[in-house]
């Protein structure tokens, strides 16, 4: 599995965070929200349409301001993955969903584009490394709504891919909060190819995430 272009990205804003910064200041916050996503690609048995699903999401960050306006992000985050498209499961018709836990390490380069006032809006862009927590496969019959779920052991371990969004935080007397929303590409295939069959599934996670919370 290469992902060259990732870890490249991680070890970037490692060096950088070691470098002597004039002023330098580090901050942390907790955020929580809800994640939409997706897949892009079809099933081994052919042209699929998925439909978005929704899960929880949030974490941790930890800012370090390396300039004026300018600053690396770093997070740990829990993301819940996957989409839900219409199958034939026993010979009858259902709707399958495919979702996933991640532990999210995503690195970002940030811009504010207001250093004060109350209201200071930020655009920021990066990578995300993603780590399969647990994954499962949840079919619902069309017929009688009889729902059956088992594990999915199809899904990689690991998933990489690009991040970007805005958003903008409000400084309200001695107390920061936050609020953004964010999407996220992947670029890897996140499924394995079957050992009993040998078909090959192309599957990539995508979606938008929004997020608020607390800064300090």
């Amino acid at each position: 599995m290469q992902h060259p272009k990732i870890f490249l990205l991680f070890v970037t804003f490692f060096l950088a965070g070691t470098l002597p910064v004039n002023a330098q200041r580090i901050n942390g916050g907790l955020k929580f929200g809800v994640s939409r996503t997706t897949f892009t690609g079809n099933l081994a048995a052919g042209e699929t349409a998925w439909e978005s699903i929704s899960g929880l999401a949030g974490g941790v960050t930890i800012e370090l301001r390396v300039f004026r306006g300018f600053s690396l992000v770093g997070e740990v985050l829990y993301l819940r993955m996957g989409a839900k498209t219409r199958v034939q499961y026993n010979n009858f018709p259902g709707d399958l969903t495919s979702r996933s836990s991640y532990l999210s390490i995503p690195a970002l380069a940030q811009l504010r584009l207001g250093e004060s006032g109350t209201i200071r809006p930020r655009i920021f862009i990066g990578g995300a490394a993603l780590f399969v927590l647990e994954s499962a496969i949840l079919v619902e019959s069309r017929v009688d709504r009889q729902i059956f779920i088992e594990e999915d052991d199809s899904i990689e371990s690991l998933d990489y891919g690009l991040m970007a969004g805005l958003g903008v935080d409000l400084h309200l007397a001695s107390q920061r909060f936050t609020l953004e929303t964010r999407y996220y590409g992947g670029q890897n295939d996140v499924t394995k190819t079957s050992s009993q069959t040998g078909e090959a599934t192309v599957l990539n996670n995508q979606g938008w995430t929004i997020m608020t919370g607390v800064l300090f």
